[in-house]
């Protein structure tokens, strides 16, 4: 299921007229703090790549302890080991340091943190061609309607063209809509429906956080 750049684009022409940090989960080895030791972590994934309701409640777990951290002041001390992230943005970075203290794995966490945004992000979508469809479908029965009452050929030519764009518009919409995610993404986003509201929240106010830290501040006057 794909949202059309196209239609992206519509709708938000159509909306003048009328109308979560998704960094990538691989690449670093990962490590934990554990009694002392620094260790490397082995997760191994389901093999249907579907989330539990435990994981998903520790990855809120950590993303809230990383929204405090974010929020305070300044970043705590690096902690042992924390080389090996360098190239992670300071959010990424914040959620990897909250999974430490927490004592949730972090390999795991960076899976869960994959599947929870690429299910997400299916879900975005998915309310997005919805949301273009109701609006092309209010468009056609507007265009048709002023066609019905053109006072000439040439105006009824013109409404005839716009129909067909819009018209083949919505049918490439619905036919992206149609087609299914996989299996695991339709299964985390059943997962995660009831936990949509915190994830919902908690991503806005890391939203908050990081355009505060990006906004330089005014100078003095």
């Amino acid at each position: 299921m794909r949202a059309s750049l196209a239609a992206a684009g519509l709708l938000a022409a159509l909306a003048l007229g009328a109308c979560r940090d998704d960094g990538t989960a691989g690449g670093t080895p990962s490590e934990s703090r554990r009694s002392g030791k620094v260790e490397r972590e082995g997760y191994r994934p389901p093999a249907d790549g579907v989330l539990t309701v435990d994981q998903v409640e520790a990855f809120l777990k950590v993303r809230r302890e990383a929204l405090r951290e974010l929020s305070t002041a300044g970043p705590p001390a690096p902690l042992e080991g924390e080389q090996g992230i360098s190239g992670a943005s300071e959010s990424r970075a914040a959620e990897i340091r909250a999974a430490r203290q927490l004592s949730v794995p972090v390999e795991e966490y960076l899976w869960v943190r994959e599947r929870v945004l690429e299910a997400e992000a299916a879900a975005v979508t998915a309310k997005l061609n919805a949301d273009i469809l109701v609006l092309l479908e209010k468009t056609l029965a507007s265009l048709r309607e002023r066609r019905a009452a053109a006072p000439d050929e040439p105006s009824r030519q013109i409404l005839d063209e716009q129909i067909a764009s819009f018209s083949a518009e919505a049918a490439r919409v619905k036919r992206e809509a149609g087609e299914k995610e996989p299996e695991s993404v339709r299964a985390n986003m059943k997962v995660l429906e009831p936990h949509r509201p915190r994830l919902s929240a908690i991503a806005d106010e890391l939203a908050q956080v990081r355009l505060a830290a990006a906004t330089p501040p005014a100078p003095p006057k």
